[in-house]
Parts: C-alpha cells; structure tokens; sequence
C-alpha cells in the first residue's frame, strides 16, 4: 500500500513537471512569435531610417509583452491628444461647461438707449455656432436676452472681451504650412463657427487657375492672393497661408481642375472681432441700432458692469469626445489653454503646461521627456515617450472613475472617426479603441486592444520614415495583428 502510494505521488509530480515543461515551451513559442513579429516590423523597408519606440502592456496586470525603445521621446502627432483631454477629465471634469457672459456698461435711459457698450465675455469656447454641435441658432439667443433687457438702441459698441486669454493665439514653433488652413486655427477667448471660413472655387483645364466665387460666411474681410493651379489630381492639394489677425491670404498648391465647385477651408484671422461684427450685424437687423462699431480692444476707462445672459457650451465629455473621434486641434487647442485658468487669471500656453506636468507628477509618471508646445499634437516640437503613454492608458483604465469616458471618446479600428479604414476587414475591427497621430514623416497609434477577454494598452510611435505613410500603417496594421 505505501508502495502504491509512493509510486502515485511520483507520477503525480511527473504530471506536474510534464504540464509545467507545456507551459513554459508554449510560453517560450508565444514569446518568439512575439518576437519575429517586432523582427518584422522593424524590417519594413519604410523603417530602415525611422525613430520607432513600442510598448505592449496588459493593462489588468501591467505585465509588458512587447517593448522597443520605450523611453525614447518622439513626435507623437495627434497622440498628443489624449494627455490633453484625460488631463481635462481629471482637473475639469466631464460635466465641466464654457461660460461666455453677455454684459454692458453704462445707463439705460427711458427711452431703452443704452449709453454705452455691449460685451461678449470669453473664457475659450470654441464651440460658439460649431457645426459640430448644431449651435446655429445661438445669435438669436442672444438678441432675445439684449431686448429683455429694454435695451432698444446702443449709443457705443459691441466688445469682444478676451482679457482672460493672452496675445499667443498660436505655438511660435508652428510652421508656416499649417497655419492659414482650418485645421491650425488658433486659440482665442473667443470663437466663431469652428474659426474657420469656406472659399468655393470654380476650375476649369489643368494648369489653369481657379476662381473663387463665394466666400462664406460674407462679412469677413479677407483679401486672397490666389497662386492655385488646376490639376489632373483627383484631391485637394491647396493650402492657405496667413498670420493671425492679418486678412491677407496667400493660397498656393492645386485644386482638381474641370470642376463647377469645389470648396476649400481657411482659418478665421480674427475670431473675436468677427464675432463682434456678427453680434453687431444682427442687432441691426433686428431692429436694435448700435452706433459704433465691433471691436476687440476693451475701453481705456473701466466702468461697472451688468451681466444680463450666460451662454454655455456642451458639457466637456461632449467636446472631447468630437476632439478624438475626429481629432479636432481647434478643441484640444482651447481645451488646453483653459486647464491655465485653473489657478492663473490670464490663461497662457506656459501654465497650461506646467498644470499639466503637475498633474501627471502626482500620478507617478515620469515627465523627464514630456515635451509640451501645444495641446493638440500640432507641433513638431512636441514630444513623449510610448511609456509615459502606455501609463497614461493603463491609469485612465485601472484606477481612474473617467477612464471609460476617455475609452469611448477614442476611434474604434474600422468603424469610427480617424480610424475608420485602419483594421477594417480584420479579425481587430472593433477591437481597437485607439489615437492615430500623423503630421509630416510620423506616424503613430496609441489606444486600447481586446484580445481573449484580455485588454492591452499600447503605443507605437515611428518618426522619420521614408517612402508612403499608407505603407507604415499597413506594417502597423500587421504587426497590432501578430497580438491577436
């Protein structure tokens, strides 16, 4: 009987030792699949010249699965988006709103003629008449709460107040390309209709040069300097350039020729006055005389005012999730400056900084190599390493009460915003919650993937490659497909 005893425990720990021996191979197989699959990222031929740095964690146990220079800075694009807006969730709070209030000074007389001004009040909405939210109406709005007020004609103006922002509408280090076209508007106290106007143009043969003919809305008084050929190109490869607050554009590049219109966007070279002007317009018309006209400068002599109506933007959840579905800079941008007003009066890029390094400090994230220009990924001279993302991810997951809001605000691969066409037709459609961030030689992908009921948090950056962006995605595509 003991014999018997003795021979079954032996077998037993010969089981045991035979499981753990299929374990630790499969282990070992899993391992270098994981392997050759870096092996063969790393040899796309697109790479060879590249800064690439990759971090694979499973974001329950923080255990790494993959890694390559993950502690190496690098441009990240629009993945600079998710620092942004999970630091906005944390200090704001998703329910956090814009207020702009609508104020005036002086006296109403019995005749209702105010003697003095009107005053829009910013605080950095960039969502005032946004196509995004549907906000078209809002002028009428505010018409409504003017003439509640008795006021029947304004013997002064209407003034765009953006005291609380400074005069650094855009990063120094922006470059000259970007800026002119809708998509580098800058950040002001206030906005208008995403800060951003359209020009329709009519092209006829190749080589020759389209003419514009409308521009809306109207009443901005832009003067183009049109260099625009038509082109066999069947895509818009025009840009605007221009300086904040002058209203003179250069338009360079081409347009698809043989074409009755064809719609190209710019950006709004000074928001606040037009805002200004549009209020002032509409009072007019309305029947509410204003004598003088919109400005942006504040009176010399401060006087009392009142404050007579509020308007308040989408909740924040809201704006962040259009600012990463669509990655939206104008929203990151203003999103960002706003953090600055936390503990500062004068909302400027250097605060908003320093509250954003502040906050991931007391999160344990290392921000030796966080570089900060601007909210949205924009510059060039942004930068951070896959691992402060990949800990930024697996915070926002494991030990934060907003991080399923982060999670749904991110493009679904194959599905939704900027990542519609990546992984589409895949086994990872759906299955990826992620950042895409490309500007001119980067391109990188920082986000969330399922997998067996395990979720992973990764971030792979590469910087500098050669040849076509749609090459280093497909590798990029391959490779988040070896983990699945």
């Amino acid at each position: 009987m003991h014999i018997i005893f003795i021979d079954f425990m032996l077998n037993q720990k010969r089981i045991g030792t035979y499981i753990m021996c299929i374990v630790l191979l499969f282990s070992s197989i899993h391992a270098k699949g994981k392997s050759r699959a870096l092996t063969v990222f790393l040899n796309t031929p697109e790479l060879s010249c590249a800064n690439i740095g990759i971090l694979v964690k499973e974001v329950q146990t923080d255990k790494t699965i993959i890694e390559y220079r993950s502690d190496k800075a690098l441009i990240p694009g629009s993945n600079f988006k998710l620092i942004t807006t999970a630091t906005a969730l944390n200090l704001l709070g998703p329910d956090f709103r814009f207020a702009t209030p609508l104020q005036f000074d002086g006296q109403i007389d019995q005749k209702g003629i105010l003697h003095g001004n009107l005053y829009i009040v910013g605080s950095g909405d960039p969502t005032i008449g946004s196509e995004d939210f549907a906000d078209v109406d809002f002028i009428d709005h505010w018409v409504r709460a003017v003439r509640q007020t008795g006021i029947k004609a304004v013997d002064g103006r209407v003034v765009a107040d953006v005291s609380a922002f400074d005069k650094e509408v855009v990063p120094s280090n922006w470059v000259w390309e970007d800026m002119g076209n809708y998509y580098a508007a800058g950040v002001y106290g206030l906005s208008l209709d995403d800060n951003l106007y359209r020009l329709t143009f009519r092209t006829d043969s190749i080589s020759s040069t389209p003419t514009i003919i409308a521009i809306s809305p109207s009443f901005h008084p832009i003067i183009f300097h049109n260099y625009l050929k038509a082109s066999a190109l069947n895509a818009d490869g025009s840009f605007i350039h221009g300086a904040p607050f002058s209203y003179q554009r250069t338009i360079t590049g081409t347009l698809p020729a043989n074409r009755a219109s064809f719609v190209v966007k710019g950006d709004l070279p000074n928001p606040p006055l037009a805002l200004a002007s549009l209020f002032t317009n509409q009072l007019n018309h309305d029947g509410i005389r204003i004598s003088g006209l919109p400005t942006d400068t504040l009176p010399t002599a401060s006087r009392k005012r009142t404050q007579f109506y509020v308007h308040y933007s989408p909740d924040l959840n809201s704006i962040i999730d259009k600012t990463n579905t669509e990655s939206n800079n104008l929203f990151a941008e203003h999103i960002f400056k706003r953090l600055a007003l936390i503990n500062h009066p004068i909302a400027t890029r250097q605060e908003a900084t320093e509250i954003v390094k502040q906050f991931w400090v007391s999160h344990q994230a290392d921000t030796t190599s966080l570089f900060i220009e601007d909210g949205s990924g924009l510059s060039p001279f942004d930068g951070v390493t896959p691992e402060f993302l990949v800990h930024l991810l697996i915070y926002m997951r494991r030990a934060n009460p907003y991080g399923n809001l982060l999670f749904n605000s991110l493009p679904i691969a194959g599905q939704s915003g900027t990542l519609r066409n990546f992984l589409a037709n895949t086994p990872l459609k759906g299955k990826v919650h992620a950042k895409s961030g490309s500007i001119k030689r980067v391109l990188c992908y920082s986000g969330y993937l399922d997998h067996n009921n395990k979720e992973y948090a990764f971030s792979i950056m590469t910087n500098s490659f050669s040849g076509a962006a749609l090459n280093v995605q497909k590798a990029i595509e391959k490779f988040l497909l070896s983990l699945h």
